[in-house]
């Protein structure tokens, strides 16, 4: 019985052994599962830095002057700081001596401060090292002229002349960053240590972990180190897990002496009880690895939402600047075709008419490049939900009698546009600017899908379902509804590709030829504004979309009611309220040519102030919604405040925040928009008030 129990010991203690390691190897494994998406966030974290750093070199780099640098680096480092939280300040540097700095607070500090005399050794060689290399050096952390902890990116710029800085630089907080980065989410069985690039501890995380799992995070010309290792060690974190082992362990050392004596079946109940509990254990390792790789499959959703998010709010101040660009250039463009017109109509002389007629037809070629860089710019800020959306009664007849000229503009001479609409209204409810740019989109892809021409043709027509309709509008629900088709005799498209086609970036085209967003923002505002989708496509016999959209009941209307007639100017004095300065001085040249007087303010404080000073108050104010200092919005409220009893006219393309307000004192007008649309938007608003 001695030499049993002493075998049978021996048996346990090597076992416990070799299963200890056996989980302490699994928990390093599920430590680095836990911890490795963080990595790959701190990774993002600092290359979105990065990237705004790379963004400042290329705005230091594009500027033709001194003069032009220090006017608008204020309002672009900005944009940088708000876009871009941890960012302690945007500083500018010539010969090692910081020449620039924002926000503005820090000047006094830091302004004409010498680098290269800094106690810290470390942003000495960060100095040296962007002077020498065009690759991104990082310094720190250490103590900030500004005051706190941080680190400093460094990238080296090509001076044009002798007054340009030769570095830009991003001074970042180092809490805020690793505040961003939610440590904070793990475990607190799980302890954390961040080294920088110099292997030295960074706090909160500077409690070095024994026997640590270690995770490499590349920051520009170096790297930092993420540790992860259980708070209470390797051995205590498997501890819980040993405990059964062990019980069956002393199970088996206790069956084992009892088979000793020769009990009759023992052995057999023996074998019986320890399959049970190998199978018991390994149910329960199954289940600890589901388990795990149920936990991996939602932190890699988080991060790609994450990302998705990132794109979204870049693709909308993307569109915001492109909209105000935009909007200039379709606005002098048209000023400019109306003017030639009238001089080829004036003109006596046959070279001069031709020559007036063919700078018409290059400035018809912008505009419908515009046309279609509008198309992008409102898939881009659909994309990102950042699109004003005012759903009214619209017949979508009218819709698609209205965008018929720029639709055939976009899809060029190679390609036969057919138009068929239904008789009589067909009324829904949407708004008229998204239910255009889905039609647009809808016949561009087409159009797309006929490389060598063809036909289109484009339907409109009713729907009445006794019952839930089969195909081809399979499960649409009894009711009256509003068709909108388009067909094309293209390419076609395989089962594969129409499973993919409304998901977002997804694209079969070349690369430079396409977004993937056109049918991703179709689907997305039609099931927004309670319709349906429906496609049908066969490779090499084209491809049918349909939309259906809820009918609305008819309005009964006056046929001996004339429409009003539209206002005309009579010397109204409008403020416009613009930042930018060419759109400001085109909105100001369209509304003059059109009989108004108008007054210009650069901002909504500069309009708050020409407000208190002025004689004669304005009769409508026309605003930006995006400014520096006061915004559209603001402007509004303080008006609002002050009791001026003015309408206020926005515009913008670009909504984000609280909603604008929509009442009979405050209209909207999207950009980019026409001089016809501005004119006709500024006539009812004051046509409004008489």
């Amino acid at each position: 019985m001695g030499l049993t129990l002493l075998l049978g010991a021996v048996v346990a203690t090597v076992f416990d052994r070799w299963y200890a390691g056996r989980l302490v190897t699994r928990e390093r494994t599920r430590v680095e599962a836990f911890v490795a998406p963080y990595t790959a966030l701190l990774e993002g974290i600092f290359q979105r830095r990065i990237v705004r750093l790379e963004a400042l070199r290329q705005f230091v780099s594009l500027q033709p002057s001194t003069d032009e640098l220090d006017r608008k680096f204020p309002t672009f480092a900005d944009g940088l700081r708000v876009a871009a939280p941890g960012v302690r300040a945007v500083q500018l540097v010539r010969n090692a001596r910081i020449v620039a700095t924002n926000p503005g607070t820090d000047s006094g500090t830091v302004i004409g401060y010498d680098l290269t005399k800094h106690p810290d050794p470390d942003v000495r060689d960060g100095v040296e090292r962007a002077r020498r290399s065009d690759a991104m050096a990082l310094a720190g952390p250490f103590p900030l002229l500004q005051g706190g902890v941080g680190i400093v990116l460094r990238l080296r710029v090509t001076a044009k002349s002798e007054g340009f800085p030769d570095q830009v630089a991003l001074v970042l907080n180092v809490g805020e960053l690793l505040y961003e980065a939610d440590f904070a989410r793990l475990p607190s069985t799980v302890q954390l240590a961040l080294l920088d690039r110099r292997d030295q501890p960074v706090a909160p995380f500077d409690k070095v972990p024994t026997d640590p799992v270690s995770f490499k995070v590349p920051v520009g010309d170096g790297s930092w180190t993420l540790l992860a290792a259980p708070a209470r060690g390797w051995q205590a974190a498997v501890v819980d897990d040993l405990r059964p082992t062990r019980l069956a362990s002393a199970l088996i050392v206790v069956l084992l002496a009892t088979l000793a004596y020769g009990v009759a079946g023992r052995q057999e109940r023996l074998r019986r009880a320890v399959d049970e509990r190998t199978q018991a254990l390994a149910q329960a390792n199954d289940d600890l690895r589901r388990e795990a790789a149920e936990r991996r499959e939602l932190e890699e959703q988080l991060l790609h939402s994450q990302k998705m998010e990132a794109v979204g709010t870049l693709a909308g101040g993307v569109a915001h600047d492109f909209n105000n660009l935009l909007t200039a250039i379709v606005g002098f463009a048209q000023l400019a075709e109306q003017q030639a017109a009238q001089l080829q109509a004036e003109s006596s002389s046959g070279d001069a008419a031709r020559q007036l007629g063919s700078m018409r037809m290059d400035l018809a070629e912008i505009l419908k490049a515009s046309d279609r860089a509008s198309l992008l710019t409102s898939q881009l800020l659909s994309f990102s939900r950042r699109q004003k959306s005012t759903p009214t009664r619209l017949d979508v007849n009218g819709v698609v009698k209205d965008i018929d000229r720029m639709l055939r503009r976009l899809i060029g001479e190679t390609v036969q546009l057919q138009t068929e609409t239904g008789a009589g209204p067909l009324p829904v409810l949407a708004d008229g600017g998204q239910l255009s740019q889905v039609i647009v989109n809808l016949v561009v892809n087409a159009r797309d899908a006929l490389p060598n021409g063809g036909r289109i043709q484009l339907r409109t027509r009713p729907l009445d379902l006794t019952g839930v309709s089969g195909a081809p509008y399979a499960g649409l629900p009894a009711g009256e509804w509003v068709l909108v088709e388009v067909e094309d005799n293209g390419t076609g498209m395989t089962p594969e590709v129409q499973a993919r086609m409304f998901e977002p970036f997804f694209t079969t085209k070349r690369l430079g030829d396409g977004t993937g967003l056109g049918l991703s923002t179709v689907y997305g505002l039609v099931t927004q504004a309670g319709g349906h989708v429906f496609v049908e496509s066969a490779p090499g016999r084209g491809t049918t979309v349909s939309l259906a959209w809820p009918r609305l009941e008819p309005v009964a209307v006056d046929p001996e009611a004339a429409p009003p007639a539209p206002a005309v100017a009579n010397g109204e004095l409008v403020l416009v309220v613009e930042d930018e300065a060419g759109l400001r001085r085109l909105v100001g040249e369209i509304l003059r040519r059109h009989g108004y007087r108008v007054e210009v303010a650069f901002d909504g404080q500069d309009a708050l102030d020409k407000l208190e000073q002025a004689v004669e108050l304005p009769e409508l104010v026309l605003t930006d919604v995006v400014m520096p200092r006061l915004g559209g919005a603001e402007l509004a409220e303080a008006m609002a405040a002050r009791r001026y009893d003015i309408p206020v006219l926005f515009m913008s393309g670009y909504q984000e925040g609280d909603p604008l307000p929509d009442d009979l004192q405050h209209g909207y007008i999207a950009k980019p928009f026409t001089p016809d649309a501005l004119v006709s938007r500024v006539r009812s608003m004051l046509q409004a008030r008489v």
